[in-house]
């Protein structure tokens, strides 16, 4: 198999430890984004915008954060295209077929949108949560509405679960028909 058909090919079949392998390539890929994040629009301006010196909006504001943003999104649509061709894969190993990707990626990620949608409020309340603990208050009530709750819950669940069958479990034994054993 080569590179190009591992990262971007739908068909046959790969093993858990590929799957792993760009688990921990995602991982890494994470991490050195927030560094270059960081560095781009400054530590200092990360840790004042905790601090309330000023808002997460006047980080966004400058135009490092801009042009980080817009090479992010391209990377990201990239790796998430690599995602879901190396899972859809995996899959083909488990033999299942790659409408699955619905049940693993899509399902989860339509239940934490709520939660997306609340990041403004979870931040200004980790601010506050900060601030309290600085000066040895109790910290603020939560704030995150029950639904919410219950729809990461759900997706939380669901994504317990793909991660089993795709890093935990092994592939069906022998050929299938989706290809031949990749561990044959």
């Amino acid at each position: 198999m080569t590179l190009t058909h591992y990262l971007f090919g739908l068909s046959g079949r790969i093993n858990r430890a590929k799957q792993w392998a760009l688990l921990l390539v995602s991982l890494v890929h994470m991490i050195l984004v927030a560094i270059v994040f960081s560095a781009t629009v400054g530590f200092a301006a990360i840790a004042d915008a905790f601090q309330h010196k000023m808002t997460f909006a006047d980080v966004w504001a400058t135009p490092q954060a801009h042009v980080f943003a817009v090479i992010f999104c391209a990377l990201y649509v990239i790796f998430v295209c690599i995602s879901i061709a190396v899972a859809i894969k995996r899959l083909h190993d488990r033999d299942k077929g790659a409408w699955w990707i619905l049940i693993f990626y899509v399902l989860p990620f339509g239940l934490s949108l709520p939660a997306l949608l609340e990041m403004p409020q979870m931040l200004a309340h980790i601010g506050d949560v900060m601030r309290a603990a600085q000066e040895h208050l109790p910290p603020p009530a939560e704030f995150e509405p029950v639904p919410v709750r219950l729809m990461r819950a759900a997706g939380a669940i669901i994504s317990l679960w793909a991660f089993v069958e795709l890093y935990c479990l092994r592939g069906t034994t022998g050929d299938n028909r989706f290809g031949p054993d990749p561990l044959a």
